[in-house]
């Protein structure tokens, strides 16, 4: 097994929200890309809550879409209702 690259923390409700929306988007018949969904969304959702929502939703895919396929990557889901954003550290930083 590789070494660990970094250890990224969700919220829970972020985590199901993009993997809601990656699953809408590989049912949808054009097949737009999640990260683009989440982007635009991002931009164009009609409350402050509901953009930091779709930012931290799109961080995470960015996260997981960018990475190499031999990186040994770890994500926490986190169910305190306080945390509320995607946090990605490497081993090194901890240190």
């Amino acid at each position: 097994m590789t070494e660990l690259v970094w250890t990224t923390y969700v919220p829970r409700r972020v985590y199901r929200t993009a993997r809601r929306l990656e699953a809408a988007c590989e049912n949808a018949e054009g097949k737009p890309s999640p990260i683009g969904e989440a982007e635009w969304r991002m931009t164009s959702w009609p409350t402050q809550s509901g953009r930091d929502l779709w930012a931290e939703v799109w961080r995470f895919l960015m996260g997981e879409y960018c990475r190499q396929v031999d990186e040994n990557v770890r994500v926490v889901i986190v169910d305190d209702p306080g945390f509320d954003r995607v946090i990605s550290v490497s081993p090194r930083q901890l240190h």
